[in-house]
């Protein structure tokens, strides 16, 4: 269910939150309910919402130019269970603003681009706000109740002289994000592992398609397996090249790197040298910061710690808080 939409009480919150993280008093600019100045005259220009979509009258861009001061442009993103507060340059939207996409009334519209730590302009995609700070709702509560049976799962005896297939590590994957409290999908719903069927273990039946715009979901899907933070957006990405080639699973994650979003490639060791070799290489060398190499023992060493704590924890607790 969608959240309501943004509204005084809101806003009140928000400009509470940017009074205390900026220690100043921010007074609004009547009639606009978008633009606030400190006392030093800074403005600052809020915008808050659900949706991605944001606009400005052509008065309020006229009004924006004429400050000579750097100031926050500040986008908030509204979920059912909390408010994401991004925090930009005020200069460079300005300055950048015949990138915008016009109304008929003369007006300007843009896109904001959700990411795990913050939002860019799909029209000026130098424009980065980031998220300072999160603030949830007071009736918020983390969904546990699937953590005893994941653990269970988790510490299932499996034969280690029986070597691991590419749904062992993908179960592995999820099992992992799923104790970790990520919402978990993979496309390999039907396939079997050690630990049962892939559908099975994962949260997600379906990709959550709110909190991804529309041009990445086609994309997202076909990933090995993605962690999804508890809105929906995806935090991780995962190929497993286990017996396929690596520039198959770098070419995928090229393709949803917008996102930006956290990429990786789990494989053995040995093509460790291959995945250097082609970060080298365009398309991949322009965000090859962003990739993540991974071998199976790394991925066994945190899935022991996992499997680990969660017979601490039952031992320490009795039972787990669900």
């Amino acid at each position: 269910m969608k959240a309501e939409k943004f509204t005084d009480k809101d806003r009140n919150l928000i400009l509470e939150e940017l009074e205390k993280i900026q220690k100043v008093k921010l007074i609004q600019v009547k009639p606009s309910r978008k633009l606030y100045i400190d006392e030093n005259g800074l403005p600052f220009l809020i915008f808050g919402g659900r949706e991605d979509w944001h606009g400005i009258t052509e008065n309020g861009m006229n009004e924006l130019s004429n400050f000579n001061k750097e100031g926050a442009f500040v986008v908030v993103k509204k979920f059912s269970t909390k408010m994401d507060i991004n925090v930009g340059s005020l200069s460079v939207f300005v300055s950048n603003k015949d990138k915008l996409s016009k109304t008929k009334s003369g007006g300007f519209q843009f896109h904001c681009i959700p990411t795990e730590d913050g939002v860019y302009l799909e029209e000026i995609p130098d424009l980065y706000c980031n998220k300072v700070v999160e603030i949830y709702f007071p009736n918020h509560k983390k969904d546990l109740s699937r953590l005893k049976e994941i653990s269970k799962i988790i510490n299932i005896e499996v034969n280690d002289d029986i070597p691991l297939t590419h749904s062992d590590i993908q179960a592995k994957l999820i099992l992992i994000g799923s104790y970790l409290n990520y919402r978990t999908y993979t496309p390999d719903r039907g396939k079997q592992s050690i630990y049962g069927t892939l559908g099975d273990l994962c949260s997600e039946k379906e990709i959550p398609k709110d909190s991804i715009p529309k041009l990445s979901i086609d994309t997202v899907r076909y990933i090995d397996v993605i962690w999804f933070d508890e809105e929906g957006y995806p935090a991780y990405a995962f190929e497993v090249e286990h017996t396929t080639d690596i520039t198959k699973g770098l070419l995928r994650l090229y393709q949803i790197h917008k996102l930006r979003i956290r990429l990786y490639i789990i494989a053995e060791e040995e093509n460790k040298i291959k995945f250097d070799r082609e970060l080298q290489k365009s398309p991949f060398s322009k965000i090859k910061n962003e990739y993540v190499f991974k071998n199976y023992q790394e991925l066994d060493e945190f899935f022991e710690s996992v499997k680990n704590f969660t017979i601490v924890q039952e031992k320490f607790l009795k039972r787990l808080v669900i």
